[in-house]
């Protein structure tokens, strides 16, 4: 039995572009999206909703006129790791990497 990775608390907070990583994405019933997963860098787990564009909007998961993009996501594991810049909106280790949508 493998012992499933513990969260980095004490990772110092940095600025870390991941790049693309293989993550669940689903269905919110409404036509959005749900990623679920933990952090690449601190492993943290985090759920986040992409809502659904409306048509003619430029945000939302529907929204990139026929072309999919991946979304990017952000750090969101709720610790607020030491370093953190107080101008820092999200409390997390500072990851950020994208994700490709089905």
């Amino acid at each position: 039995m493998t012992a499933t990775p513990r969260h980095r608390k004490r990772l110092a907070w940095e600025n870390s572009p991941m790049g693309l990583q293989q993550h669940a994405l689903t269905g919110d019933g409404d036509g959005g999206l749900v990623f679920s997963g933990a952090c690449p860098r601190c492993l943290g787990s985090f759920s986040r909703a992409y809502p659904a564009a409306s048509p003619g909007q430029t945000k939302g998961s529907g929204a990139s006129g026929g072309t999919v993009k991946p979304l990017t996501v952000l750090c969101e594991c709720g610790v607020n790791h030491p370093g953190r810049p107080d101008v820092e909106k999200q409390v997390g280790c500072g990851a950020h990497w994208q994700i490709g949508r089905p």
